[in-house]
């Protein structure tokens, strides 16, 4: 029965995903047309590389469906001790290891609380203000023509998610891109970045704010790639403050880089205005050569040096006109995700050629993931894969989380100091999905067992909209406090956030 149940589960979080990307898919290349008129711009098989897997006992209890704040206190629970298992194809970048040490037994508190209506949200909290975070979201506008963009919003709080500013508007009240991310850097400089109407389909832009929303500058919108139907980008900040580009922000974003596939492309600035450009290197498997990339993370490293991940699949064949259609089995050589190593000297970009990371054994698994960096220049990756998520440093082993009889899916990662924190969803056999997370508080070497951030949980169907409720989600880290964001559709289409105290 609980082979029977999990396989349910899977079917029914593959169902909701498809659903997304097939109205992703339907939505694109119509919104792409929309924008160019609504807008100006200014000038196989695999081998998964999981070790041991912490698993929720059953029996968790649900809730009436409400977006009314919760307070969890977790459960105190012995700490979970993972085996430790190579990783694939995991160098070492001169890294440092991290002495084994006990997770806490500490009960984590958890705070969720209703941030506004909306969808794909994207967190930041600023690392220099306690309590100061900012969420952004989409807001799906469905025009006479029948076409969908949105307007994206930005909402802070000052006081760690109790209270909410009102909504902000980065590009002002046109409608642009779906995908929509933020970021915090010195001086409270919230950092704002997504695709805007160009001549050919949507150019990359970025923007800030140095007064909390209240005004934002004016976007730059790169020349460095042609347009295309997206960016679908990331973006980070070097808070770093020993770090000899602190201040600098980088944009990962992807682009129609030639017709055997997509490129990687990367900005970074250090005030806003003067932007440098580089590609990240790529070459296809051999006997594979067109490759589908997606799923871009970046996130500045404390020595002066970026990590950046991204979704790829290599392929016999693939058709630009035709871009998610990735094919079946036999036309993939390999899925999974790749990392390179960031390099800027204030008037240089650069990027190493991509590192291998680990495997993934389907395709839907390059719509969410996550990456972060501790204090000693090491990344962690988080994805989905084989009904699991699973959570790894590149030059250590990997730990995968499982819920007894659902599907997992669409992980968030953060690190603070020896703390690393993993969220995400998973779906059951009847289409609910709840959120999860666990905890480390010595740096990944044992886990606390998988917790609830809420006792409410949600139906699949009630997700019905572009996109779904969430593909951009994150978390960040503050003084000691998790900040996690996600949609969700317990009561219309709603973006939630999380305050773990750790």
């Amino acid at each position: 029965m609980a082979i029977e149940g999990t396989d349910a589960a899977t079917r029914a979080q593959h169902a909701f995903i498809a659903r997304a990307v097939q109205q992703y898919g339907r939505a694109l290349f119509p919104m792409v047309a929309a924008l160019v008129l609504a807008c100006s711009v200014a000038g196989s098989s695999v081998a998964p590389a999981t070790a041991a897997v912490a698993t929720l006992p059953s029996g968790q209890p649900d809730a009436t469906p409400s977006n009314e704040p919760v307070l969890l206190a977790a459960p105190v629970v012995s700490a979970v001790a993972a085996t430790p298992a190579a990783a694939t194809a995991a160098p070492t970048f001169g890294l440092i290891p991290t002495p084994a040490a006990a997770t806490s037994a500490q009960a984590p508190i958890v705070r969720e609380s209703f941030v506004a209506q909306g969808t794909e949200p994207s967190v930041a909290a600023d690392p220099f203000h306690a309590g100061v975070v900012a969420v952004a979201s989409e807001n799906i506008i469905t025009l006479a023509s029948g076409r969908n963009c949105s307007r994206p919003a930005v909402r802070i709080s000052e006081d760690g998610g109790a209270t909410w500013g009102g909504a902000v508007y980065p590009w002002g009240g046109l409608c642009y891109d779906v995908h929509a991310v933020i970021a915090w850097g010195p001086g409270s400089r919230l950092w704002a970045g997504n695709a805007v109407g160009a001549a050919g389909g949507l150019a990359m832009s970025v923007t800030h704010s140095d007064d909390l929303g209240k005004t934002w500058s004016r976007a730059f919108v790169e020349t460095f790639t042609r347009a295309w139907v997206g960016c679908y980008p990331a973006i980070s900040v070097d808070n770093w403050p020993g770090s000899p580009n602190f201040g600098t922000v980088y944009v990962a974003y992807n682009w129609l880089a030639g017709d055997d596939g997509v490129g990687v492309s990367l900005m970074a600035s250090r005030d806003g205005t003067t932007w440098v450009h580089t590609d990240v290197p790529v070459t296809p498997l051999a006997g594979y050569p067109y490759s589908w990339r997606i799923g871009y993370r970046i996130s500045a490293a404390p020595n002066g040096t970026a990590y950046v991940s991204f979704y790829e699949s290599s392929l016999k064949d693939w058709d630009s006109d035709d871009l998610f259609n990735e094919g079946g089995r036999s036309n993939i050589g390999r899925l999974g995700f790749e990392v390179a190593l960031v390099h800027f000297d204030g008037q240089n970009l650069s990027a190493d050629r991509p590192i291998w990371a680990t495997s993934v054994d389907h395709t839907k698994a390059q719509w969410q993931s996550g990456l972060a960096v501790d204090y000693l220049g090491r990344a962690w990756l988080a994805v989905e894969t084989e009904g699991r998520v699973s959570l790894g440093r590149l030059d250590g082993a990997w730990t995968s989380f499982s819920i007894p009889g659902q599907t997992s899916s669409k992980p968030s990662v953060a690190v603070s100091g020896r703390t690393v924190f993993i969220g995400w969803h998973a779906v059951d056999a009847a289409g609910r999905v709840r959120t999860y997370y666990s905890l480390s508080h010595d740096a990944g070497e044992t886990f606390l067992p998988p917790a609830l951030v809420t006792t409410v949980s949600w139906s699949l169907r009630a997700a019905d909209v572009t996109n779904g409720v969430g593909l951009r989600e994150n978390a960040d880290f503050c003084n000691g406090v998790v900040y996690y964001a996600y949609g969700d559709a317990r009561s219309q289409l709603g973006v939630y956030l999380a305050q773990i105290q750790t």
